[in-house]
């Protein structure tokens, strides 16, 4: 049993190891240089590209997409709907008032501004795109974990004994 826990632990630290070291150093000091003080740090590889998820000093969730430069690509910021652009929030009154509201972000790309809205009804998750004017840009269906498992029983029962 000691051996377990010990190579699971290795494994695990070899792992965590090799995903920091995939990050490029330029990329590493520019995110210290903008966000010192970051806590709950995060780093996934996309591509070519490097995301950091954290929690800033003033308790807010960002995540920034660098390129391997240290460029940031896109800054994805948390927001409360008091802080929407009012077209936002008439938007979402509007065309989405039966949905709760579980997360919202600010999202900057290549100098434009977009808001995401992570939106749950019941069973039914979604996220609503939308421009600053309040006009819905895309609209996404996500699958819970609830419909998740109820696929994965599905195909088990299929499976051929």
């Amino acid at each position: 049993m000691k051996k377990l826990l010990i190579v699971t632990i290795v494994l695990f630290a070899g792992t965590v190891f090799a995903q920091e070291t995939e990050v490029p150093t330029v990329v590493k000091a520019k995110f210290q240089e903008l966000y010192p003080k970051a806590e709950e740090v995060n780093w996934d590889v996309e591509g070519s590209n490097f995301e950091v998820s954290f929690e800033s000093e003033e308790d807010v969730d960002i995540s920034l997409l660098f390129d391997g430069n240290g460029n940031i690509l896109e800054t994805e910021t948390e927001v409360e709907k008091k802080d929407l652009p009012a077209a936002v929030k008439e938007s979402l009154e509007k065309d989405f008032s039966d949905w709760e509201i579980t997360e919202l972000a600010k999202i900057v790309s290549d100098g434009k501004t977009i808001y995401e809205a992570e939106l749950e009804k019941g069973e039914k998750q979604i996220d609503a795109i939308l421009s600053p004017d309040g006009k819905l840009v895309k609209k996404t269906s996500k699958e819970t974990k609830h419909q998740k498992n109820k696929l994965m029983q599905k195909k088990k029962k299929r499976k051929p004994k």
